[in-house]
């Protein structure tokens, strides 16, 4: 039989292009918050793509994605779950690499294959025969991934804010489009056994893929926003005052959160801190916080780090009248003489001199 796509077929192919190009696009976004899920979708584009090899018999000339699917459903589960910890900001430890243990032991195996094909190595592969009845294992290795997210919804669901009410709703998104890949896949894996089963219904899980790819895809472009950190979106919440729009609303919002980081953690006395590292302690994109303070504060991030590190300076200028006004500069955020006595006396019409000079003697 020749090897040929029909409608469906070409349709799946179409959707492992489309999640190509979705992850393309976030990995070029550099918001590293959103590899985690580009990479899941890059798992299910390779999925879909030995699928439709598989189907359409093209398998014979392009070999090399036979035993490539089970590394990606083994991947699912750890890649959706750290992206769940980096949206509801947990640390995630440098060992998380160890949830990734069962796809590299199967990588490994396919990694053999290639170099088989290629007449590099002649060595048996490893885990073929368990890489043939993995079905349950990866069924039982996703379904413990989703009771992780689940309950880590269920104990950050605190919906006191936009923000969080927001998040909480684009989680339950992810995991019930998960769940519905996860029953497709039970699902063909259960009926195989019995003999009123189409092998048709394979399609179950990569329409689910395609779903899945797609609703991702309709996120990214038609509301950026939940992937550029700002995570809001009129398909999701209504506006409270109608006086007010919801952009700004939100705008607000987080702004306030941006004043309390500012206040409480006192980023700003790091002399190398930039726009991407205040937005990435935040959860925002870089777009995103400068956007906020443009906005809320009417100065550019400079200037409004630069005007916490000047009242920083004035505190401690009003402590003591002997401290160096050079150790002073540097410990609140200052990289040179020149640059805080600039700023300063724009502010204050003064030098730190004369400032506590004044201070001490009035």
């Amino acid at each position: 039989m020749q090897p040929s796509l029909d409608t469906w077929t070409s349709g799946f192919l179409l959707a492992a292009f489309m999640g190509l190009f979705l992850f393309v696009v976030l990995i070029t976004n550099r918001n590293k918050k959103n590899y985690s899920i580009a990479f899941l979708i890059l798992s299910f584009s390779i999925i879909l793509f030995q699928y439709v090899l598989y189907w359409t018999k093209y398998q014979q000339v392009i070999p090399y994605f036979i035993i490539l699917p089970p590394v990606c459903y083994l991947s699912t589960g750890p890649l959706l779950y750290l992206y769940f910890l980096n949206l509801y900001k947990k640390k995630v430890r440098f060992n998380y690499a160890l949830h990734f243990l069962p796809a590299s032991l199967i990588l490994m195996s396919n990694i053999i294959l290639w170099l088989k094909y290629l007449n590099i190595t002649s060595i048996n592969i490893p885990f073929l025969s368990f890489i043939h009845g993995s079905h349950w294992y990866i069924s039982l290795h996703m379904i413990f991934y989703t009771v992780l997210i689940l309950l880590l919804i269920f104990r950050n669901k605190e919906l006191h804010s936009e923000f969080t009410k927001v998040r909480y709703n684009w989680a339950r998104v992810l995991v019930f489009l998960y769940t519905l890949f996860i029953l497709s896949y039970i699902s063909y894996y259960a009926l195989v056994n019995f003999s009123f089963f189409n092998a048709e219904w394979d399609y179950m899980i990569s329409i689910m893929m395609s779903v899945s790819i797609y609703t991702i895809g309709y996120f990214i472009f038609k509301q950026p926003s939940v992937f550029n950190g700002e995570l809001f979106s009129n398909l999701f919440l209504p506006i409270k005052n109608k006086n007010e729009s919801f952009e700004i609303s939100m705008l607000n919002e987080f702004y306030e959160n941006l004043t309390k980081h500012m206040d409480l953690q006192k980023p700003y006395i790091d002399n190398e801190l930039r726009l991407v590292n205040l937005a990435d302690q935040l959860g925002f994109s870089t777009h995103l916080l400068s956007k906020i303070i443009n906005k809320k504060y009417g100065r550019n991030f400079n200037s409004f780090v630069n005007d916490y590190r000047l009242k920083e300076a004035e505190i401690l200028l009003q402590k003591e009248d002997s401290v160096i006004i050079k150790h002073i500069y540097f410990d609140v955020g200052f990289n040179n003489k020149n640059s805080f006595y600039k700023a300063f006396k724009q502010k204050n019409n003064c030098t730190p001199s004369q400032f506590r000079n004044n201070f001490f003697n009035s």
